[in-house]
């Protein structure tokens, strides 16, 4: 047995039982399969979706909705990628990672014949682990350039995929290690600069985690202190956290409590603009060719999020843009799937970029990472003023409160509204009677995986 961090998360692995969790932990992590699944099936209807495909290989696996076959590494990156062009995957509030893309992508390409029910059990592990990960370097590590969604996703998954597949805790230990050591470090500044590769490293960090494991099953090893380090930094201090927060002996699945799924598609930090966009229209309808400014204020991060799409709006780069959510809210009087199909150039969207101001506010700056906080005034050519606000509740965790951030002017998801989303994007690319069966089989046996 391994006496580092890696040993030790692993013997949480191998222990882990699914009557370790909770009843609302359990139906989570049911959702964790069913949410990534719906966004993966939705994510498949768009043109984008063909980037995820750029680096398959041929093999046996498909994608949900999809009858190309691709060898287990192609379909984890596709997946990670298709199920993530959306931005309405889940994340974890705790630490600014979506799991979802890393963890479910790498289990779905691993899975073979086991029936779904099989992926539950892995999945609530790898979201600990990761989360965890996540957690104890949140936000130092997003504030000192690095995206957590790949490296934390990769030791997640990593994780997840050594108990799918029996491995005996040494092996396991030297997965997550290795999962460490080639983890994608994905650079924050992608992701300001809205680059269309983005979209993929949780698909990569999947891709990594399989590999990791058949290394390690092939007897290779990284290094049994690879994440706490010795006399020299681990991989959790470059990540600037502290591996003293880390006790896997002490863990029971509490970092579930704080994912969270998304009501909207848009990245997490144009979402409180959104919902302040939204409350403005909650009190009628406003012409916003008679806009004369729109003043936004919010919090530093989400000002890195601030410029308006490239010439081209390319899927991903609207989605990253908080000034092209808010104009594309407003524009359309909402904001949902039907605003990501609509045409990517709209003059009348790309002539309110002109008209906004933005600001950082001391307090909701203050509110970071727990509250993601934005105000948005708008003011007409005759003078009126109207104003929206939202304090999401990002950081909070809940086992069993609503699926959602509470404080958005949107319904936090609750299970019908859960139900809805899922049907809602399943349904653009299978039936009805599919998706029922697919969800169906998730959720079957509600006492045990």
């Amino acid at each position: 047995m391994h006496a580092g961090l890696a040993g030790r998360i692993a013997e949480f692995a191998c222990r882990f039982q699914w009557r370790d969790l909770s009843r609302p932990r359990q139906r989570k992590a049911r959702w964790f399969l069913a949410d990534f699944l719906a966004t993966t099936l939705a994510g498949s209807t768009l043109p984008e979706a063909a980037s995820g495909y750029v680096l398959a290989q041929p093999g046996s696996v498909t994608l949900p909705g999809d009858t190309r076959g691709l060898s287990p590494e192609s379909a984890a990156v596709a997946m990670g990628c298709v199920g993530a062009l959306l931005q309405i995957h889940d994340g974890f509030g705790g630490g600014g990672n979506h799991p979802s893309s890393a963890i479910i992508a790498a289990l779905w390409a691993a899975h073979g014949d086991r029936p779904l029910r099989e992926l539950l059990v892995p999945a609530a592990i790898g979201y600990e682990v990761a989360n965890r990960v996540a957690s104890c370097t949140h936000p130092a590590m997003t504030l000192a350039g690095a995206a957590p969604t790949s490296i934390t996703g990769a030791i997640g998954a990593a994780a997840a995929l050594g108990r799918l597949r029996g491995l005996a805790s040494e092996q396991l230990a030297d997965a997550i290690s290795i999962a460490g050591f080639t983890a994608p470090v994905a650079a924050l500044r992608g992701l300001t600069e809205h680059g269309s590769v983005v979209p993929l490293h949780g698909g990569l960090a999947a891709r990594c985690a399989i590999e990791a494991v058949r290394l390690a099953q092939a007897g290779l090893a990284a290094g049994g202190h690879l994440l706490e380090g010795g006399r020299d930094p681990g991989l959790i201090q470059f990540l600037r956290g502290d591996p003293h927060a880390l006790a896997p002996e002490t863990w029971r699945g509490e970092m579930l409590d704080g994912v969270y799924f998304k009501p909207l598609p848009a990245c997490r930090h144009a979402q409180p603009a959104v919902e302040a966009a939204l409350a403005i229209l909650r009190d009628g309808p406003l012409d916003f060719r008679l806009i004369r400014e729109i003043r936004i204020t919010t919090y530093p991060v989400a000002l890195m999020f601030g410029d308006p799409p490239r010439a081209a709006h390319e899927l991903y780069d609207r989605l990253m843009s908080m000034p092209w959510a808010i104009a594309s809210c407003l524009v359309h009087g909402g904001f949902g799937f039907d605003n990501v199909t609509a045409p990517a150039r709209d003059a009348r969207i790309e002539a309110l970029y002109a008209v906004m101001r933005s600001r950082v506010d001391e307090g909701f700056s203050a509110d970071y990472p727990g509250r993601l906080s934005t105000r948005i005034e708008v003011e007409m050519k005759n003078g009126e003023t109207r104003a929206g606000e939202c304090r999401m509740e990002y950081g909070v965790p809940a086992e069993s409160g609503p699926y959602s951030p509470p404080g958005t002017t949107t319904r936090p998801l609750d299970e019908e509204g859960m139900r809805a989303k899922f049907f809602d994007l399943a349904c653009r690319r299978i039936s009805r009677a599919e998706a029922e069966t697919l969800l169906d089989e998730i959720f079957e046996h509600e006492d045990r995986p």
